[in-house]
């Protein structure tokens, strides 16, 4: 059986995101989720360490530009909660089907 997706709701992964960014960029205070990235000076080395350590914390395989596709918080968040929501979906009929 594969391992299970840990689950965050899309305002769970928008708090983890602001205090990820606050650290990783010395921001004196938590970003605004619909700031743009590169308001907040994100460039594209750091975006990608940003969805690696997403992909770390909820086990999900995203492409290395996903922070340039979404290019918020608010909008990576939304993103990566529907795709938590699909991969449990696809598990859960999985686990009826055997």
């Amino acid at each position: 059986m594969p391992p299970s997706t840990p689950k965050a709701t899309e305002p769970e992964i928008q708090a983890w995101c602001a205090a990820y960014l606050r650290t990783a960029l010395k921001l004196p205070n938590l970003p605004d989720v619909e700031a743009e990235f590169p308001s907040l000076g994100l460039d594209s080395a750091e975006s990608v360490f940003l969805v690696s350590a997403i992909e770390d914390w909820l086990g999900l395989e995203l492409a290395s530009d996903t922070a340039l596709e979404y290019p918020s918080i608010a909008q990576l968040a939304r993103f990566v909660a529907g795709r938590l929501a699909a991969k449990d979906a696809a598990q859960a009929g999985r686990g009826r089907a055997t």
